[in-house]
């Protein structure tokens, strides 16, 4: 299985999943194994520069917040 986070995934889930498909395909006896793996986010550890627009419309925003 491939996703975000499958550290977090619970044993019982991955029970829940190995049971649910050896009814559905009818494996009787037969082990089944899920493997979880989860790729790189490739912008990880990078900010989004802001354009000039978005720049204005923030200061402008912010201008209404009371300090």
């Amino acid at each position: 299985m491939h996703g975000n986070q499958t550290h977090a995934v619970p044993e019982s889930y991955t029970r829940y999943l190995e049971n649910r498909f050896r009814s559905a395909l009818k494996l009787v006896g037969m082990p089944i194994r899920i493997v979880y793996k989860t790729g790189a986010n490739p912008y990880a550890g990078r900010r989004n520069e802001l354009t000039p627009r978005q720049k204005a419309s923030r200061k402008r925003l912010m201008r209404h917040i009371k300090k």
